[in-house]
């Protein structure tokens, strides 16, 4: 008999609760146009200045490989060798991969920035 006492109770205070949760569902889609034009605002902002920071960066990267061509093969190489000790050091000590990635970055972009270099003919052509 308990059971019928409480299952009445809960059929009694259902309304109340679904009155509850029918406001509160209410005040959070009167929010939605709120949340939904103050995205729209800061992703104009973003596409404002999205054409500046590539620049910027595309600048800075033409600069950065320019001033590493200019550097001897003899330093490229070593720096080559430390970045892919740094990332295979992180690799065998565990760490998360995009961090072990990071490390073998460097390598990537000193092995870039020595085949780009002008004139550079590859490996095989010094030794024709």
């Amino acid at each position: 008999m308990r059971f019928h006492k409480n299952a009445h109770e809960s059929l009694e205070s259902a309304p109340g609760a679904l009155g509850r949760v029918r406001r509160a569902a209410s005040d959070v889609i009167g929010h939605v146009p709120t949340l939904v034009g103050s995205a729209g605002r800061h992703g104009a902002h973003v596409a404002v200045r999205l054409p500046t920071t590539w620049g910027r960066f595309q600048w800075s990267a033409e600069s950065t490989v320019t001033s590493l061509q200019k550097m001897p093969d003899s330093e490229l190489g070593l720096l080559a060798a430390a970045s892919i000790g740094l990332g295979a050091g992180l690799g065998i000590a565990g760490a998360p991969r995009l961090a072990t990635l990071a490390g073998f970055a460097g390598a990537s972009i000193l092995g870039f920035a020595m085949v780009s270099r002008p004139g550079h003919r590859g490996h095989n052509a010094a030794r024709a």
